[in-house]
């Protein structure tokens, strides 16, 4: 049975995170015979016990400081004993008490304060683990996706070339051709299987290392290399101040802030006790009550030097924060333009290259017998024909890739 803590259901994303293992394991063997969407790579990878532990760090951290940082000071049980000896032989006297510490100064309020925003800081972090495993996991996905429609692409170029060898096999026969174009032929054959060998190995291993973040075989991927339309980039910048990075770098901003107000807290600690002594002394025995107090002054010269560090730590802490939301903002435009710039391209040079490799290649056989073209002439044709279907492929994949990334920005886990 899966159990879950208090602090993980209070967030939604963690809650549905630790849950994972329970709802896709039994799916899992089923998956892997069968064709592999993103959303399921996504679900089997934050399955893994793995990588729950690796992101889940940070917010057990800080949940550990937080819980410790809301406990009141410890108390101190102390014992004595007084022996006299000399003009009152035989005198002794027992006292038992028990001293609480007194936070009047407000030091522990603020360094609880700051143990609080940092739980929150943990949590951000957390989640911008998780959408950085996502983000690695869709484009391991997508690297097996793009190596295999590589891969097809340079089979079907190998496939009309040695059509065509064939072709000039027959004409060198019949007297009609030289050798020396059909050895040019022969070439250009060999080029493009050594080329097949190259994509074949970058499938492989693009499907290897999807398997390890999988912890299985990953099955046959399916889905659209090119990434869907975008929303408006007023859309986008509302989401920004949500994001765990933002959310982070606010936590941490509070917590310096909260660290330096108690560094400057200079009134000393009170220390409270209360207890009873008991006596003895020539066979009588007396008992009575005992109260203490006592105050802990802080040397002046510490609390200016803790003053100073803290104050200049939640400068930093400030001009850090800042930095971060004019880069994020910066950066997170310049991902949305990049993204749709790279979709409109993309899909106007698959529309160009993709869809009409077959009319393509019948125009080019056409001009060839007609002699139009000569064989180099026909052979340049092919190869740039292939050149057009991999560039188009690689375009869609920089466009996939940049729309991962302004996701991950925004830390988004559902693909």
């Amino acid at each position: 049975m899966l159990s879950l803590s208090r602090s993980s259901l209070k967030n939604p994303i963690l809650a549905r995170f630790l849950a994972l293992p329970a709802l896709v394991c039994p799916l899992i063997a089923q998956e892997a015979s069968q064709g592999l969407s993103e959303a399921q790579a996504v679900t089997r990878a934050l399955a893994r016990p793995e990588w729950q532990a690796l992101t889940q760090l940070p917010a057990k951290q800080t949940e550990g400081a937080a819980l410790e940082a809301r406990n009141w000071l410890s108390p101190g049980v102390e014992w004595t004993r007084e022996q006299f000896n000399g003009i009152q032989p035989g005198k002794r006297e027992d006292t038992f008490l028990v001293s609480q510490g007194f936070d009047v100064s407000g030091r522990w309020l603020a360094r609880r304060e700051a143990a609080l925003k940092r739980e929150e800081g943990g949590k951000a972090e957390s989640e911008q683990r998780v959408a950085g495993v996502v983000a690695q996991v869709r484009e391991a996905f997508y690297e097996v996706l793009v190596a295999r429609e590589r891969l097809a692409r340079m089979e079907g170029s190998l496939a009309r070339v040695g059509r065509f060898q064939e072709r000039v096999d027959r004409l060198n026969q019949a007297g009609e051709m030289s050798g020396l174009d059909r050895g040019r032929v022969r070439r250009e054959v060999e080029l493009l299987r050594g080329r097949e060998v190259v994509e074949r190995s970058r499938r492989l291993q693009a499907e290897a290392r999807l398997a390890s973040m999988l912890g299985g075989a990953p099955g046959i991927p399916q889905g659209s290399l090119l990434p869907e339309p975008l929303t408006s980039l007023d859309s986008f910048v509302a989401e920004q101040p949500g994001a765990p990075s933002s959310r982070l770098a606010m936590a941490q901003e509070s917590a310096a802030q909260a660290d330096a107000k108690a560094a400057g807290r200079w009134f000393p600690e009170l220390q409270l006790g209360l207890g009873v002594k008991r006596w003895q002394e020539a066979g009588l025995t007396g008992n009575g009550n005992v109260f203490s107090l006592g105050l802990t002054f802080p040397a002046p010269g510490r609390v200016k030097a803790a003053r100073v560090k803290g104050e200049a730590e939640a400068r930093a802490a400030s001009a850090q924060a800042r930095l971060q939301r004019e880069q994020d903002s910066a950066e997170l435009r310049a991902l949305w333009q990049a993204s749709v710039d790279l979709r409109a391209s993309a899909e106007r040079m698959a529309k160009e290259a993709l869809a009409d490799a077959d009319r393509v290649e019948a125009a080019l056989d056409a001009a060839f017998a007609a002699g139009e073209v000569d064989l180099l002439g026909r052979l340049d044709g092919a190869r740039n024909l292939l050149e057009s279907e991999l560039a188009a492929l690689d375009q869609a994949h920089s466009a996939r890739r940049t729309r991962i990334a302004l996701d991950r920005m925004l830390g988004k886990v559902n693909p």
